[in-house]
């Protein structure tokens, strides 16, 4: 895989966006069909994509745009009702979950992560 343009810190949480992004695309291409087999296994790695970016984040919310950490939060919180009472056989359900996953990860790389960049350690050489 070519490396990502990112800072160190975000490189993998980039890529677990990636595989979300590939999953958003197979559910909205057949949101009739039933994706539990895909998004169960999926909702678990994303439980721990979102605690790992909660503790990363953390310390530098009081540096960037309150409305970044409100989108982050609230985008958060629906993903996980969401999966908690999941209906994988409605394509209303399905199409509202590939679509806030999509938009949620499309926000975290093309706003919240060049927020939040300048403010992250130097990588280590």
């Amino acid at each position: 895989m070519k490396p990502l343009k990112r800072h160190a810190a975000l490189i993998e949480l980039s890529r677990d966006h990636h595989h979300s992004l590939a999953l958003c695309l197979r559910i909205l291409r057949a949101p009739s069909e039933n994706h539990r087999a895909e998004i169960e296994p999926h909702a678990a790695d994303l439980a721990v994509h979102f605690a790992e970016e909660e503790a990363q984040f953390a310390p530098y919310w009081h540096e960037i745009d309150a409305a970044l950490r409100e989108r982050f939060e609230g985008d958060h919180a629906k993903l996980r009702a969401m999966m908690a009472a999941p209906d994988y056989t409605s394509e209303a359900w399905n199409t509202e979950f590939a679509t806030t996953l999509r938009e949620h990860a499309r926000f975290e790389e093309r706003e919240l992560f060049p927020a939040v960049e300048p403010y992250l350690p130097a990588a280590a050489d």
